[in-house]
């Protein structure tokens, strides 16, 4: 058994196709070599996949690590983010009886499709028998419809509750703006073009069947967006669906926060909801009277 020092980084360009009880085996998105992290992110082993899996069976036993538990949540980052970004919400989440899994995917380096498959072989590895749990923020909800559009029979998943925070789910008119920049191309990768609205509507909503919630946290920097762009709310193309219309659930914060996903309470209203199916009683609204005089 190898053991190494922490990671230099490389957050962008790493994969997960494997998680258990923290411990992940990656693969890197261009020389496609695996590794194996422990759960405080310091290498183990590195080589193909079956010589990362046959070392963490052996760390298994020689550090006597507890089965996983049957049911499982999932978390999906943003467009440009990593799983670290989802850290607080794990935090929330961890009184839950199930697996708590934030799952890296390589956003900036290639398309839809690839990391929907990716998704795919991961939640394959995982061979639970369980109910599936999936919070998504941002671009993470286009992921999960391109997931389960490609699945030969999604309710194979027991995708028993959704949530996205922040969704995408009528596309970014930012992303239409600036993917035919061939500059921008380059750095944002393929998944810009799939971001514009015109995509966005191509792919399938999710099932009826699956109870599906949305949380509206809107970051500080909106309120200075939303001066400087007057087709900011709504997405006003063609024949938009508006972003509330896909759940019924949904949950509305009243204030401002430059990382939303840092709040607490954001987390805990996550876990209510996985448990119960059900937001709790919206906030009141904040008093900005005085603020914008």
């Amino acid at each position: 058994m190898k053991f190494d020092f922490f990671t230099f980084g490389g957050r962008f360009f790493w994969e997960d196709l494997f998680n258990y009880q923290g411990w992940v085996i990656q693969r890197h998105t261009r020389t496609k070599k695996y590794r194996l992290l422990d759960n405080h992110g310091i290498r183990r082993d590195s080589g193909s996949f079956t010589d990362c899996k046959n070392t963490l069976l052996k760390y298994i036993e020689a550090y006597e690590l507890p089965a996983p538990y049957t049911d499982s949540v999932l978390l999906l980052h943003n467009f440009g983010r990593t799983k670290f970004s989802l850290n607080k919400i794990c935090d929330s989440l961890k009184e839950m009886k199930a697996n708590i899994i934030a799952v890296n995917s390589a956003s900036l380096q290639k398309s839809l499709n690839y990391q929907a498959n990716q998704l795919i072989q991961f939640i394959k590895n995982l061979n639970h028998h369980g109910k599936l749990y999936v919070i998504t923020h941002g671009s993470g909800c286009l992921l999960l419809r391109k997931l389960l559009a490609s699945a030969d029979n999604y309710r194979a998943y027991h995708l028993a509750r959704v949530i996205d925070i922040n969704p995408i789910n009528s596309g970014s008119d930012l992303a239409d703006l600036l993917k035919d920049n061939i500059f921008c191309q380059k750095v944002f990768g393929p998944m810009l073009a799939e971001m514009a609205p015109q995509k966005a509507f191509s792919l399938a909503q999710l099932p009826k069947e699956i109870p599906h919630g949305l949380i509206f946290y809107p970051p500080t920097y909106t309120k200075i967006v939303k001066k400087l762009i007057s087709r900011f709310e709504s997405f006003p193309f063609a024949s938009p669906p508006s972003e509330q219309s896909y759940a019924d659930d949904r949950y509305q914060f009243s204030k401002y926060r430059w990382f939303p996903l840092a709040d607490k309470e954001l987390g805990d209203i996550c876990r209510q909801y996985l448990l119960t199916g059900k937001f709790p009683a919206p906030a009141p609204k904040e008093d900005t009277s005085d603020s914008e005089k």
